[in-house]
């Protein structure tokens, strides 16, 4: 099982936001609106000496005049499904800023999942999502930890999950500010299982 890093992560992330990454879908800053999505996703195995192992990153950009931004990590998922099978699966979804009377900052952190199932079985998953900056009077800032999920179903199973969701800022006059921490669940499901599930959501500031 990986060591517990994703608090020491989260605040690298918070601070390298706005630096390109070969694995991020970056949002264009377009005035008033700016939605990036991350991507379907997806990366499969399907069994013998199977292995998976998917990365994805999603950055968001940034609104003026009244911003809207959303950033959406993805639909995710990965798998391996069987015999000899592993998977890892990181999602990090970074939210974006919006400036301006009634900005609105989302962030989601995407559909994820993760599987494994069965057979020589492992699965890992670590979900990270970094809540954007509104600022302006009556600015809002909404974070969505992601759906989750993660398995690993039997055999010689093991699955773990790690998922760290951080709020936001939202500043201004009647400014508010809300952090949903995700689904998650997690499972093993018999024969060698062994789960294990850790889960942080820290409020918006």
């Amino acid at each position: 099982m990986r060591a517990m890093i994703l608090p020491v992560a989260a605040l690298l992330l918070a601070g390298a936001a706005s630096l390109a990454h070969p694995a991020a879908a970056e949002g264009l800053e377009t005035g008033g609106i700016s939605i990036t999505r991350g991507g379907g996703n997806l990366n499969t195995a399907a069994a013998k000496g199977s292995f998976a192992g998917q990365a994805a990153t999603t950055i968001g950009g940034t609104a003026r005049n009244g911003g809207r931004v959303a950033t959406l990590g993805g639909d995710n998922r990965n798998f391996a499904t069987g015999r000899g099978s592993t998977a890892f699966q990181d999602t990090t979804t970074v939210g974006g800023a919006a400036f301006g009377p009634g900005a609105l900052a989302n962030t989601y952190g995407g559909q994820n999942t993760n599987n494994a199932r069965g057979a020589h079985s492992l699965a890992d998953q670590s979900v990270t999502t970094l809540g954007g900056t509104a600022f302006g009077r009556g600015a809002q800032s909404q974070v969505s930890g992601g759906y989750n999920a993660n398995l690993a179903a039997g055999r010689y199973s093991q699955a773990d999950q790690q998922i760290l969701t951080m709020g936001g800022s939202a500043i201004g006059r009647g400014a508010q500010d809300r952090v949903y921490g995700g689904n998650n669940r997690n499972a093993a499901l018999a024969r060698g299982a062994q789960a294990s599930q850790q889960v942080v959501t820290v409020g918006g500031q």
